[in-house]
Order: C-alpha cells, then sequence, then structure tokens
C-alpha cells in the first residue's frame, strides 16, 4: 500500500515531454455536495457517482424533505457524466448518465458545490450551485 501511494506520489511529479499535450486548467472545482429528499418519504443509499474516475459522494438515509451535505477538497470539475442512484420503499432507482451543466457566467476556476434532489418518485436532477455564504467564510 505504501508502495502504491508513492509510485502515485512520484508518477504526479513527473515532468510531461516536451511537446506532450497537457491537461488543460479545470472548468470550476468541486467543493462538496448536499443531497436533498423532496418526497414525503425517506430515501436511503443515496450517491451520486462519476463512472469515468470512480468519484462519488452520498448519504445513507435522508428523511422527508430534509437534506444532508458533505464538504470536502476541492476536486476539478471536468464535465464527465454522472448518475445519481437512491433507494425508495427499498427499491432501486438511478438516473440515466448526465452532464451537469455549468452555470451562466462562470468563470474558470470558480467553485461549486452540487445540489443534489430527489424531487418525484423515482426522479432526481442535479445542478452546480455557489457555495453557501458561510461555507465560504469558514475556508
Amino acid at each position: 500500500m505504501l508502495c502504491g501511494g508513492l509510485c502515485a506520489l512520484l508518477s504526479a511529479c513527473q515532468s510531461a515531454p516536451a511537446g506532450a499535450p497537457q491537461s488543460p486548467a479545470p472548468q470550476a472545482v468541486i467543493s462538496g455536495v448536499s443531497i436533498r429528499n423532496e418526497l414525503p418519504y425517506q430515501v436511503t443509499d443515496v450517491m451520486i457517482e462519476v463512472p469515468a474516475t470512480g468519484g462519488f459522494a452520498g448519504c445513507g438515509t435522508i428523511l422527508p424533505r430534509t437534506e444532508c451535505s458533505n464538504r470536502f477538497q476541492h476536486v476539478d470539475y471536468r464535465a464527465n457524466q454522472v448518475v445519481i442512484r437512491w433507494r425508495e420503499h427499498g427499491q432501486p432507482q438511478q438516473t440515466q448518465p448526465f452532464v451537469i451543466a455549468l452555470p451562466a457566467g462562470s468563470s474558470a476556476g470558480d467553485a461549486f458545490h452540487v445540489e443534489v434532489v430527489i424531487f418525484g418518485p423515482g426522479q432526481a436532477g442535479a445542478r452546480l450551485a455557489q457555495p453557501a455564504e458561510s461555507e465560504v467564510r469558514k475556508r
């Protein structure tokens, strides 16, 4: 395990050969996720996943008309498709893969958090929003 971490660290520090394409700067960064349940019953095992990277965030149980949220270190937003998965009354639900659009007027490097909303039976969506003022003050 230490060797794997060390190898990853070393490969991250290697310089690219001259003329090699550089990775573009991130369009934005993600600082956290909030998941809101607008249904009149609880949902469980809620996850937003990024299949291309293996990234995910989630909450175990969200009571009716409440939400949970998580903050994490900034992650580059690369406009990969996401899938939202959850359970209603024990039955698995999920969205089709989709890309969360950047808000109009956003600039390269802006920080956002992902707002996931389960808004109807078997229906969910997500958007990028500016971090709450209180979250910005904590940084």
